[in-house]
């Protein structure tokens, strides 16, 4: 028996440890599943917290996954959008499927405590159509039981959930508050009831601009067959209710292929008028129980037939009230006499025979009677339109029939008389004497009060008047508290705009003496404002629709906003194409003078963004710290400066949803002109003057500087600018991030006196040096010094080149010194070089003097000789001379001798 029991218990130990431990032999396996799903499957970011819940024993034998803080986010044309997000996610799954691999069958799913938002872009693109294209060209069927994950449902539900439906293309937005929405039936069969029970707490809708539905408390009660091989879901007890109004639906839905194909009639259930007028909030927000209310209520309609992309059902929509009257017994004045007529139809499903009748709108209140119509026909092509408006409201009486909200007050005459009919094409085609409007709506005296506004809304007069061609705003004079507005202009293309035709044109004038914006800041709001900065923090980026074509000439005296004063606000504004242009505007405030051009734009209303060329003109770098958060974003230094600047610059960026500039995005370039400025306590400059042992460094000054600067991905660039520091000349360039960072270069010469003792001992090293070498060098007054500031602007890091500068000054010391060796050296060797040319040169004259006389001697004793030679030549000449003289005469007297004894022997005596 011990054994028994003890077997027994192990295995009791045994299944329920497996229950809680085999979970965690498939958690990989799901987690893996999941994520391969559908990362592989969607053109989305899907995340989650890794850590799922994992259960067999919740739902056993079934196996349960639960996943916290799953979100869907859009990528592509839809980025910054999530499409779902939930607190907790759980879905019930058949454990021996999980266990097998091949077919994960889910039974249950719960989305709780969730956010679901459904768009539709202009385009007609889906931001939930985020499955990836098949790669599989075949054309074969899918053969459903080779899928991965077969859903095999029991039950759905949705707890605590907000749905948002916006379809910008058709103009249809649709919101859904605390949705609880559960939806059961056995999906595992081909036939089965579906069951479908829901509630919100506040259900809103919108239609090209109309809101039709704010905030109404709705319920759905449905029992439906759902034949799931023909998709085809048939009606049988529903209710539907929105506040106090109740209706039911009968009929079926079938989807075979891609067409949805209905035959679906619908009904009031019940027929008293006091429960259509639960759908007005004003009325159903006070004390709607002890509203008293005569009168009746018809509502019902049908839609048959097929809805694709080329065709609609047949429908029809039907509303008649009539002699209904509803009167608060506290309230002296009952509203009277209404009678409402209102018939949607369309016979044959072709969107241009849809016929819209308003054939009966009336209403009393007190000896007021106010009356409308419309008859519109061919509406999405060419409306054809019979409409008129006819009767005053003396605004005064609204609170004498309904109960206003603590501190509302309304008061003011509204007067109308107008009408219109024709064809839109005939304006389109400016044929203005085919299409008949006119008449006038005139407000006078209108007054508004309500905790909502800081102010009173006062409208002295405003008035409207109708033609054909144009809608004149012939005046329009209010005041909101201390703001006043003055407008004037012409409004074109109004009835076209009126029906979705084309875009609504308009020239208007905008005149204010004051605009004190101030007033409608929260006081928390305006605070933070005023203490940090007056950019653009407490503004929503608002949406530029797409279909008015505006020009607006604005002047504005004096403008408010937070501790800015603007004074004459000047220029043009033009609103077309989702853009807001602005021309030639100019502004004075904060001392300085302003010029701006550019645009701001919301093709994408979830990233606007704008380029502009901004002028400013001697604005003071302390008050634009101050006052704008781009200026602290990425300037900070501003808040350390005396002095003005200008400057010109152009500057492209997205924004985000309160209209800050997206930085790592924006892109600018310009200049800054700056006639004298200062630095005081600036963090940078304390650091550098610390390094380089020189407080007068803390102070650096700029003047007659012209900075160029870029501003791109997150940084702001500048090409070289020169300041004073000290007396020297300081060059910086380099680069600041919107991390604070910093990356510049600093270039400057400082005299070497302001190093003080260290200067000293290079003097008396230098002196004793040149004392010994007999040499006279000298070091320069002023050294260059180049700067490294990095780090950020509240925590600089300064490097210098003084470690560089000090080897090369003892590099210049030393190759003085052997310059100056050197020069010694050479001026000895030319003295020895000149000594030894002088006495080489004196040798060689005293060489040449002593051989110039032995040769004078020698040509003298030559000359001597030869005198002598020459004086004996000469003698013998003269002796051979005189003898051959002597020779000559004995001879000649011999011969004469001779001739005159021959003649004497001739002749005789």
């Amino acid at each position: 028996m011990k054994k028994l029991i003890l077997i027994i218990s192990s295995l009791l130990v045994l299944i329920l440890g497996s229950l809680i431990v085999v979970p965690y032999f498939f958690k990989d396996k799901i987690v893996q599943i999941i994520k391969e799903q559908t990362n592989s499957q969607l053109n989305a970011i899907v995340d989650f917290d890794n850590d799922i819940e994992l259960s067999l024993i919740r739902n056993f034998p079934n196996f349960t996954v639960g996943i916290n803080q799953l979100s869907v986010a859009n990528t592509g044309i839809f980025e910054g959008d999530t499409l779902l997000y939930l607190e907790h996610f759980s879905a019930t799954l058949d454990v021996m499927s999980v266990i097998k691999g091949e077919q994960i069958k889910v039974k249950t799913i719960v989305l709780e405590n969730g956010r679901i938002n459904a768009i539709i872009n202009k385009d007609g693109i889906a931001n939930w159509d985020i499955t990836k294209p098949s790669t599989d060209t075949a054309t074969a069927p899918t053969d459903t039981s080779e899928s991965k994950f077969n859903i095999a449902l029991s039950k759905f539900e949705i707890i605590n959930t907000n749905i948002i439906y916006d379809d910008k293309q058709g103009k249809m937005y649709a919101k859904l508050e605390n949705l609880n929405h559960t939806l059961s039936g056995d999906f595992t069969q081909d036939n089965f009831l579906l069951d479908i029970t829901a509630s919100c707490e506040g259900l809103s809708y919108k239609m090209d601009g109309l809101t039709y539905l704010s905030k109404v408390k709705s319920t759905v009660d449905a029992k439906i067959d759902a034949n799931m091989k023909e998709m085809k879901f048939i009606f049988k007890d529903n209710t539907f209710t929105l506040n106090e109004l109740a209706f039911g639906f009968n009929g079926w839905i079938a989807m075979p292929k891609d067409d949805i194909d209905m035959d679906i009639t619908f009904d009031a259930k019940q027929s008293e008028f006091k429960n259509f007028l639960s759908l007005v909030p004003a009325i159903y927000a006070h004390d709607f129980d002890k509203i008293q209310t005569t009168g009746k209520l018809a509502f019902n309609g049908f839609a048959k037939g097929t809805y694709n992309n080329q065709s609609l059902p047949s429908f029809a929509f039907n509303l008649s009230i009539n002699d209904a009257s509803f009167h608060y017994p506290e309230l002296p004045a009952p509203v009277s006499n209404i009678n409402i007529q209102f018939a949607a139809t369309n016979p044959d499903g072709n969107i241009e025979h849809t016929l819209v009748n308003l054939s009966k709108f009336h209403f009393e209140l007190m000896n007021d009677k106010f009356d409308m119509g419309l008859k519109a026909s061919n509406i999405m092509k060419d409306p054809n339109l019979d409409a008129f408006m006819k009767g005053s409201i003396n605004l005064d009486n609204i609170s004498k029939m309904m109960p206003l909200d603590d501190g509302m007050k309304v008061g003011g005459l509204l007067v109308a008389d107008m009408t219109a009919k024709g064809k839109m094409s005939t304006i389109e085609k400016e044929q203005y004497d085919q299409f008949d409007a006119k008449g006038n709506i005139a407000l006078t005296k209108f007054m508004f009060t309500s905790k909502d506004l800081p102010k009173p809304y006062k409208i002295e007069a405003a008035a409207l008047s109708f033609s054909p061609k144009i809608v004149t705003l012939n005046n329009f004079d209010a005041n909101i508290g201390n703001t006043d507005i003055h407008m004037n202009g012409e409004l074109s293309n109004f009835f076209a705009y009126t029906f979705g035709k084309g875009k609504l044109k308009g020239k208007l004038n905008f005149k204010s003496n004051q605009v004190d914006a101030n007033e409608f800041l929260t006081p928390s709001t305006a605070a933070t404002q005023t203490s940090t900065s007056t950019d653009t923090a407490a503004l929503v980026a608002p949406e530029i629709p797409n279909n008015i074509d505006f020009v607006l000439n604005a002047s504005i005296e004096k403008m408010l906003y937070t501790n800015m004063v603007i004074e004459q606000f000047i220029g043009t504004v033009t609103i077309s194409n989702s853009k807001l242009s602005f021309q030639k505007m100019a502004m004075n405030t904060l001392g300085a003078a302003f010029t701006m051009d550019g645009y701001y734009e919301t093709e994408n209303p979830k990233k606007p963004s704008m380029s502009m060329n901004f002028g400013i003109s001697n604005l003071e770098f302390k008050k634009a710290f101050e006052t704008f958060n781009t200026v602290k974003k990425m300037a900070p230094v501003a808040e350390n400066m005396t002095g003005t600047f200008s400057s010109q610059f152009t500057m492209q960026t997205a924004l985000d949803l309160h209209l800050n500039p997206v930085y790592e995005e924006l892109f600018a370039q310009g200049y800054l002109k700056i006639p004298k400025a200062g630095f005081y306590n600036v963090k940078v400059f304390n650091k550098a003057a610390e390094v380089l042992k020189n407080d007068k460094l803390k102070d650096p000054a700029l003047t007659n500087v012209n900075i160029k600067f870029k501003v791109e991905k997150g940084r702001i660039y500048t090409e070289p600018f020169d300041m004073a520091v000290a007396g020297q000349k300081l060059t910086l360039s380099g680069s600041s991030g919107l991390d604070q960072s910093l990356d510049y270069i600093g270039k400057t010469t400082v005299p070497r006196s302001t190093f003080g003792s260290g200067n000293d001992a290079v003097n008396s090293m230098l002196a004793a040096a040149n004392a010994k070498a007999g040499t006279n060098v000298k070091v320069s007054d002023n050294i260059a010094i180049n700067l490294g500031i990095g780090g950020t602007f509240t925590n600089p890091k300064i490097t210098t080149n003084l470690g560089d500068i000090a080897k090369n000054e003892a590099n210049s010391v030393k190759n003085q010194l052997m310059n100056e060796a050197d020069k010694k050296k050479k001026e000895l060797e030319a003295k020895a070089k000149a000594e030894a040319e002088r006495l080489k040169k004196e040798a060689e004259d005293k060489l040449k003097a002593e051989q110039d006389k032995l040769k004078k001697q020698a040509e003298d004793e030559a000359n001597k000789a030869k005198a002598k030679a020459q004086a004996e030549a000469d003698r013998l000449k003269k002796e051979a001379e005189a003898k051959a003289k002597a020779e000559q005469d004995r001879l000649r007297k011999q011969a004469e001798d001779e001739a005159k004894r021959k003649l004497k022997g001739v002749f005789g005596k």
